[in-house]
């Protein structure tokens, strides 16, 4: 009885993350024919906290592609993203912003003839980007980001702060791919990738210094704590949820059917014995046997046996055994 309860409910995670593992497959095979040669990120920190960020990225295209380039920018830690130009050639390209999925996204559109490259200057304002955390206030940003479909060969973050903070950092460092950190002057930080960034790496730099100098309101971002109800519970994770929930239904229902209603214990054996087969025009019947291997309970009524639909193929009540859920172009990200 166990046997068949495992064996069933095995198949069904095997076919669950076959499927799924069919589908990341297929989402991670499609790489784009484009890489970025660099992308430099200039982040000016302003004295009210909010930060001027420019990117520079080159893109190098080597075979036809869209020619319709993304951005997207996380909006989990910050208030707002505003003041969004895009420029190619010093030329204002026409671009389009809007919100999905708590990241905020521009669109942009260009001429394209592969091969050749193109250099596009992103500038944007990040209004409540700066983390405070009691005393000591953060420049704390991804400034490479990790939603890409294609390599970066070379990074550079420079963070440039007021003169109110001049000579006033109290420390610097960066997360993810391997960076060379320096302090160019008393109030520029410089950050440089040692090796090219593969998709799904990233650069986050963080200068810290103390909270009492720039004296600003923390963002309201991040005073909806670490628990956001939106955030962790978005459509993904309510997917997966209804999937498990469906697996956590399974089982439970397949150990109650084991359980017997007078001692109790997950020793009840079901039987089934065909007395007249269903056709596809007529129901049939069957005889279901309960019988408890712990306790002398035992109990057999009959069943009626569905019709049998024409395009089920064909099958019978039958018998034994029982029991009864990103960068880049044409929608990646950057």
């Amino acid at each position: 009885m166990w046997t068949k309860l495992i064996r069933r409910f095995s198949l069904f995670c095997i076919a669950l993350f076959f499927t799924i593992g069919l589908s990341l497959n297929h989402a991670t095979a499609q790489t784009p024919p484009f890489y970025w040669d660099y992308i430099n990120v200039n982040i000016d920190v302003q004295t009210n906290g909010d930060m001027l960020v420019t990117e520079t990225q080159k893109y190098v295209f080597t075979s036809d592609w869209t020619n319709q380039r993304y951005r997207y920018i996380p909006l989990d830690k910050v208030d707002e993203i505003k003041d969004i130009s895009v420029s190619e050639n010093n030329q204002i390209l026409p671009s389009e912003t809007g919100i999905d999925n708590d990241q905020f996204w521009i669109r942009w559109q260009h001429q394209l003839k592969a091969p050749e490259s193109h250099i596009f200057v992103i500038k944007y304002r990040v209004v409540g980007g700066l983390h405070i955390n009691g005393d000591n206030t953060q420049v704390y940003w991804k400034a490479i980001f990790a939603d890409r479909k294609a390599p970066i060969q070379a990074a550079k973050v420079r963070v440039q702060l007021p003169e109110a903070l001049s000579g006033k950092v109290e420390d610097f460092q960066n997360f993810g791919i391997p960076a060379t950190a320096s302090q160019v002057n008393p109030k520029t930080l410089e950050f440089v990738a040692n090796q090219a960034i593969p998709p799904q790496e990233e650069l986050e730099v963080q200068v810290t210094f103390k909270s009492e100098i720039l004296n600003i309101p923390q963002a309201n971002g991040q005073k909806r704590g670490f628990f956001d109800f939106g955030k962790v519970f978005n459509l993904t994770n309510f997917i997966f949820l209804i999937i498990f929930a469906k697996i956590a239904h399974y089982i439970f229902s397949a150990i109650n059917d084991q359980k017997c209603p007078e001692c109790e214990k997950l020793t009840l054996n079901w039987n089934y014995t065909v007395l007249v087969p269903a056709t596809t025009t007529h129901t049939g019947r069957q005889r279901v046997t309960h019988h408890c291997t712990n306790c002398p309970y035992h109990n057999e009524f009959e069943q009626v046996i569905p019709v049998i639909s024409e395009s089920s193929g064909g099958g019978g009540g039958g018998g034994g055994g029982g029991g009864g859920g990103g960068g880049g172009g044409g929608g990646g990200g950057g």
